[in-house]
């Protein structure tokens, strides 16, 4: 007889502006959010998951699970780097591993950094626009791009 795995529905939501709630009430340890994010997964089809050895369990998550609150550069030209914060600390390197990528939302586009296979850190809107107004090429007319990584990214 096959044993079925029973994935259980744990009480966790993560609201869409980054705040981790258990039981609806707020978490405020970052020490333990960021466990719970150590062991975070999604299967690609917007599913969020806790999973350890001993058991899995599904969490509510309306957005992104991380949100971008900051931005750093390093290096210059070629070498340039864009490293984002996200709101526990992580910082994800802008790069073809982990690419801007953009989601329509009504008549605007939100940008998005992807941190890991299929988890995902919404950019801030200030974020994003102190970025533009730092990197962008002055030069260009029409595109606006940054470079990090070797790599340029579009800019809506």
């Amino acid at each position: 007889m096959q044993k079925k795995n029973i994935i259980k529905k744990f009480p966790i939501k993560i609201k869409s502006n980054g705040e981790w709630l258990y039981q609806n009430s707020l978490i405020k340890k970052q020490v333990l959010i960021k466990l719970f994010a150590s062991v975070l997964i999604a299967d690609g089809k917007g599913n969020f998951y806790l999973e350890t050895p001993a058991e899995k369990g599904k969490i509510e998550v309306e957005d992104a699970p991380f949100v971008a609150t900051d931005f750093n550069i390093k290096g210059l030209d070629k070498n340039q780097e864009i490293i984002f914060k996200t709101n526990i600390g992580e910082e994800i390197i802008l790069s073809k591993k982990n690419p801007l990528f953009y989601k329509k939302f009504k008549k605007s586009f939100i940008p998005y950094i992807n941190i890991r296979k299929n988890i995902n850190a919404k950019i801030l809107r200030s974020v994003y626009y102190q970025l533009i107004n730092k990197l962008v090429d002055k030069n260009s007319r029409n595109t606006l791009k940054v470079k990090s990584k070797g790599y340029e990214f579009i800019l809506k």
